[in-house]
């Protein structure tokens, strides 16, 4: 009964062992879709408002469709921008030194 005991401890203890492992590993793979899921959630709660205030969401549908060239140069505007900052700091980060980089953030 002893040996039968003992093999069963050494089966839970490598068990364990290996939760502990996955559990590490779920951390690691949650850490990096974090910020995903975070804006999947600001998605959601934005669509759940949204269908709550139907005045509100009458009004901007109204302006999409009214004014949706002018919103789709805004957008594309915008996207341009957004890529062009992003350029711009990988120049910076590389060409500036350190300290200044970690001075602009």
């Amino acid at each position: 009964m002893n040996k039968r005991l003992l093999e069963i401890r050494l089966r839970r203890a490598e068990l364990r062992s290996l939760i502990a492992d996955q559990r590490v590993q779920l951390a690691a793979f949650g850490e990096r879709w974090q910020g995903v899921f975070h804006l999947a959630d600001m998605g959601i709660s934005v669509f759940r408002f949204l269908r709550r205030q139907t005045l509100l969401s009458g009004v901007l549908a109204a302006v999409l469709v009214r004014r949706r060239r002018e919103l789709w140069r805004l957008a594309r505007t915008s996207f341009g921008l957004w890529k062009g900052l992003g350029v711009f700091r990988s120049f910076a980060n590389r060409w500036l030194p350190a300290g200044d980089a970690a001075q602009r953030r």
